[in-house]
């Protein structure tokens, strides 16, 4: 996610333990291949450090199954299949998202090959819109505006879906991190 903000280059300096778990979602959900998804899962679940080849293998057909397929994603990591009348990639939340993104001057990177809606997207919306609300009441308030009414009506479904769904015990601790964060960033917002 690119930042048209003058401070933007120093954003990621001084990150709280909120925000840096919410980066490590973010990378979680984002990594295109298995070390990149390695690197994450071991900083949220240390336990799969001490695991052996078919363990990650099992917990890469876990995440397949739920998040990208090859049938259709039993939690499909984007807003706009929770949201929409049509559950479908790319449907208006997609573009809501992105109109809200711009409205805060940020902007997904031309690299990213995920919609504006999907989860990783999304959690680095809200580190950022943390980290500039330092500095910036009005960041503030579009980070309530932006949990209030989009995150927190899909999120916890998407959550729900993991937990129901998971087969591997380090996504459903992924899950379980996942509603933590959302439960702070609510406290944060006074939900």
């Amino acid at each position: 996610m690119k930042d048209k903000n003058t401070f933007a280059n120093s954003i990621y300096d001084n990150l709280s333990l909120f925000e840096l778990t919410g980066l490590v979602l973010r990378d979680f959900f984002s990594a295109a291949e298995m070390t990149a998804r390695q690197r994450a899962l071991r900083q949220l679940y240390p336990q799969c450090k001490a695991w052996d080849d078919s363990a990650w293998l099992e917990m890469e057909y876990d995440f397949s199954a739920l998040f990208v397929g090859p049938m259709a994603p039993l939690a499909a990591p984007y807003a706009s299949v929770w949201l929409d009348e049509e559950p479908l990639v790319m449907g208006p939340t997609t573009l809501n998202v992105r109109e809200f993104l711009d409205s805060v001057g940020l902007v997904v990177g031309e690299d990213s090959a995920a919609p504006d809606d999907h989860i990783s997207i999304e959690l680095e919306l809200v580190v950022m819109l943390c980290a500039h609300a330092r500095h910036l009441p009005q960041y503030h308030d579009a980070l309530t505006r932006f949990t209030t009414g989009h995150l927190a009506l899909w999120l916890p479904a998407f959550i729900d879906n993991i937990k129901n769904n998971a087969k591997t015990s380090a996504i459903r601790e992924v899950a379980l991190q996942l509603t933590n964060w959302l439960d702070e960033l609510k406290t944060r917002v006074i939900l």
